[in-house]
């Protein structure tokens, strides 16, 4: 909870009545570093609408989003360090989707996916731990079928999900997108991501 000093301040502040003095300066200050990032960012958002509301500004927010690192283990669980280990849970084909696209920054296209059928394969094979081959081979076959719709709902599902994680600014680095005709990337920086 804010202190009192910070909170009458910032009221005087908006009533135009005063000026941010240091005990309620250092206060607020105090309540900004123990707030989690995603308080924080919303926090940003509203006092960057309310400077473009004051200043009649249309530029683009104050701030930016910084991803954050994803740990990739052995058994190809996706882990956020930085959220005590927290795990990105996925269904099996989706995970499989992303992360072939996480291995490869520089972009697939669509219509190019059966040139990666057999890494394809393992992944898909060591997530879903499924012992059925045949199973296995027709999921992964459907994804690789161009008349087939798989591929698009497995980049939705997985958007979905994504945005259950993180915040939409953040999001954004971890979804799988580019233009028509272009490679379908993951944009996060791959200083990111850790593979073990």
């Amino acid at each position: 909870m804010i202190g009192w000093e910070a909170f009458l301040t910032l009221r005087l502040l908006e009533e135009g009545e005063g000026t941010l003095e240091e005990p309620a300066a250092e206060a607020l200050a105090a309540y900004i570093d123990r707030m989690d990032a995603g308080a924080l960012l919303e926090a940003m958002r509203r006092i960057s609408a309310r400077l473009k509301f004051l200043t009649g500004s249309v530029e683009t927010e104050v701030f930016t989003a910084e991803p954050e690192r994803i740990v990739v283990t052995k058994d190809l669980r996706i882990l956020l360090p930085e959220r005590y280990d927290m795990e990105i849970r996925m269904r099996p084909l989706v995970k499989t989707v992303f992360l072939l696209f996480l291995k490869h920054p520089e972009g697939i296209r669509f219509r190019e996916l059966r040139h990666y059928r057999e890494e394809m394969l393992r992944l898909y094979g060591k997530i879903s731990r499924r012992g059925d081959r045949a199973a296995i081979e027709h999921s992964i076959d459907l994804l690789l079928d161009p008349d087939d719709n798989s591929i698009h709902e497995k980049v939705s599902v997985l958007s979905k999900t994504l945005f259950r994680y993180f915040e939409k600014p953040k999001a954004g680095f971890y979804v799988i997108g580019g233009h028509a005709g272009d490679p379908k990337r993951i944009p996060l920086d791959r200083y990111y991501v850790e593979w073990k």
